[in-house]
Formats: C-alpha cells, sequence, structure tokens
C-alpha cells in the first residue's frame, strides 16, 4: 500500500508485515484487517494476473 509518501508491504501467506516506512501502528492493523478480509478475492486477482 502507499499513500504519499508512506509505503508499507505484506506478505499473504501468511499475512506478515514486510516493509513498513512511515504508517503508524494503527493504521498497519487496518490494513492488516483489510487485507484478511479480502484475501480471498485479493489471491484470485493475483492468480488471474500472473497465473
Amino acid at each position: 500500500m502507499q499513500r504519499e509518501k508512506l509505503v508499507c508491504k505484506y506478505w499473504l501467506e501468511p499475512i506478515i508485515l514486510s516493509k513498513n516506512c512511515g504508517f503508524s501502528p494503527k493504521e498497519l492493523n487496518g490494513i492488516r484487517k483489510l487485507i484478511q478480509s479480502n484475501l480471498s478475492q485479493i489471491l484470485e486477482a493475483w492468480n488471474e494476473h500472473c497465473g
């Protein structure tokens, strides 16, 4: 995810923070929850794109 000059990267299986440049812990928790609640759609889109 990227916002302005803030960047973070998560591995998806398992969901683990890989990189964080500027997001607060509260924001990272929110991002992780979004990933977790949409994981099947994210993985499906990734597999269709990179398949």
